[in-house]
């Protein structure tokens, strides 16, 4: 039975990437609405509404951009919590470190591109906020 886990994981992890691989060919190449970098994240108690759903939404999640509408890149959309949430293994509710999310926006996923595709990295704050955010339990706060 652990071999079989093993495999499910391994070849939902594959298609996975594949799948994000692919929708980033699919990104518009729109400016977002407001400077990211005017989005500062706490050392603690990080809140989706305040802060990373504002992210999600002028990075990710950009009108007619690479993870919102119809065909969210990947089939990762980051427009709402829920959407955010619904694949597993995006985000690991306490666990920073086994989240794709993470992996993404720092250039760890193998065969995926960093992400924000064709935009400015991250800054270090946003990253460390959204480590924050999730080993906090990625709450809908």
């Amino acid at each position: 039975m652990n071999y079989a886990k093993k495999i499910l994981k391994r070849l939902l992890y594959i298609v996975t990437s594949w799948g994000i691989l692919w929708g980033t060919w699919s990104c518009k190449d729109e400016i977002a609405s407001e400077d990211i970098n005017k989005i500062v994240f706490p050392d603690s108690n990080v809140s989706f509404s305040n802060h990373v759903e504002p992210l999600f939404l002028n990075a990710c999640a950009i009108p007619g951009g690479c993870h919102a509408g119809d065909n969210p890149a990947g089939g990762v959309s980051f427009e709402t919590w829920s959407d955010a949430r619904e694949i597993v293994g995006i985000i690991y509710p306490g666990d920073p470190e086994n989240s794709r999310l993470i992996w993404a926006i720092e250039g760890r996923n193998p065969g995926v591109p960093r992400m924000p595709l064709d935009r400015p990295a991250l800054n270090a704050n946003q990253i460390k906020g959204l480590r924050t955010w999730i080993k906090e339990g990625a709450q809908n706060n």
